[in-house]
């Protein structure tokens, strides 16, 4: 009955015109109570218009202009834009389009829900990545989108240019987002995104890559994060809220001393100033839930992650238990397999420090990431993450209590 249905009105509803040749996105990002913002690639001398509405049926009534933003490597013979969508509100679904030359498409068309205002109970569900690449089965990006998360967060490897120069860099980014599954995603998910070594430089890179100023400027231009850095400490790192879960998402490879340095006092994987800010916006948080989310993992990997930089763990797990930071979370990708776990060195922290590893959506065996439901409605907030393969079996579904994230 249903597929009769659904067949019915496929033939009766008139299709929306083919997305514009050499057009890009639209992307959805930096989505607050208030307001959001669209990325989009469109061809050269095209006239682009954003929309946004909360009835559907009024969708195109009134055009919000685009703003062409310089992009420091080329145009590759087209624009790159980003319209801020205002006056919004919060907790609210939203749809919005793009139209080019008075044109719009299915493939321009999207949706998305409003976070609610900072500090308000709320149930919601991301979904957290990583590896992803050109020539690999993309199928997961759908399973993704079957889950409906209100969230999408991405901790790197989201192409593999391999290099500092943001001109290859630009190239890989815009043949991932012509990706149809890839692209349906970003358009009707809030994606938030840090880089890792294949998107910021050559493997393993760190903060003495050659050129890493030049990959740092068309990062900027490649998402619509809340911010790269501050003004005193630049990087690609960021805060931002979505109800009672505040998110710091740091860059663990502008700063980063090599991994084959000492493993010593001197050794870093954020840098003072950046490890500085975040322990700042930790101990000033009133979130319930804060996220601490890189590509880099604390323990499961010998070669490139926190393993290899015990000074630097351990300043971070001694300084979350001296100031008593309660439901501190751990998220990260890297190793092309996902990975649920309780951290061995959890008594330095204060109670179970919890790492959830997401990777290889796009770009391993399994094809796997995470989803995880935040619920801070109930008298004990909680975290639920499963782990989804891409053949939709989940070998891992697990909960904590906030209560059992917390200092006694």
């Amino acid at each position: 009955m249903k597929t009769s249905l659904w067949l019915l009105l496929f033939f009766l509803c008139p299709l929306l015109p083919a997305a514009p040749g050499k057009t890009a996105g639209p992307l959805i990002g930096n989505v607050m109570p208030d307001s959001a913002q669209i990325w989009f690639f469109s061809p050269n001398g095209a006239r682009c218009e954003a929309f946004v509405s909360s009835d559907k049926k009024r969708l195109f009534e009134k055009p919000r202009p685009f703003n062409l933003i310089k992009n420091p490597a080329g145009n590759f013979g087209g624009a790159l834009q980003v319209a801020s969508l205002q006056k919004l509100s919060p907790d609210t679904l939203f749809y919005y389009g793009v139209k080019v030359d008075g044109t719009t498409s299915g493939q321009l068309t999207g949706s998305f829900r409003t976070p609610p205002q900072a500090g308000t109970p709320h149930k919601f569900r991301m979904v957290l990545t990583s590896c992803m690449k050109v020539g690999q089965p993309q199928g997961s990006w759908d399973i993704i989108r079957e889950q409906k998360p209100d969230l999408h967060l991405t901790v790197g490897d989201t192409q593999y240019s391999d290099t500092t120069d943001p001109s290859i860099q630009w190239a890989h980014h815009l043949h991932y987002r012509r990706i149809p599954e890839f692209a349906a995603v970003i358009r009707n998910i809030p994606t938030y995104a840090m880089w890792d070594d294949h998107d910021y430089g050559p493997n393993n890179s760190d903060g003495t890559a050659p050129g890493k100023e030049g990959s740092l400027a068309g990062w900027k231009q490649f998402w619509v994060n809340p911010a790269a850095g501050t003004a005193q400490t630049p990087g690609a790192f960021f805060r931002f809220m979505w109800g009672e879960v505040e998110f710091f998402v740091v860059d663990g490879r502008y700063h980063r001393s090599p991994d084959d340095a000492p493993d010593d006092k001197n050794k870093r994987m954020l840098g003072d100033e950046q490890f500085q800010w975040l322990l700042n916006g930790l101990r000033n948080s009133r979130a319930k839930f804060k996220v601490i989310a890189s590509g880099s993992t604390l323990n499961h990997s010998k070669s490139d992650g926190w393993k290899i930089y015990t000074f630097a763990r351990h300043r971070l797990f001694d300084a979350i238990r001296e100031h008593k930071i309660n439901g501190v979370v751990y998220m990260s990708g890297d190793i092309h397999n996902s990975v649920v776990w309780q951290h061995h060195e959890s008594t330095r922290v204060g109670y179970p420090l919890v790492e959830i590893i997401s990777s290889g959506v796009a770009n391993s065996k399994n094809l796997s990431f995470a989803s995880i439901d935040f619920d801070s409605t109930v008298a004990d907030p909680s975290i639920r993450v499963r782990v989804i393969m891409g053949n939709r079996k989940v070998p891992v579904d697990q909960t904590w209590k906030l209560s059992e994230l917390s200092h006694p």
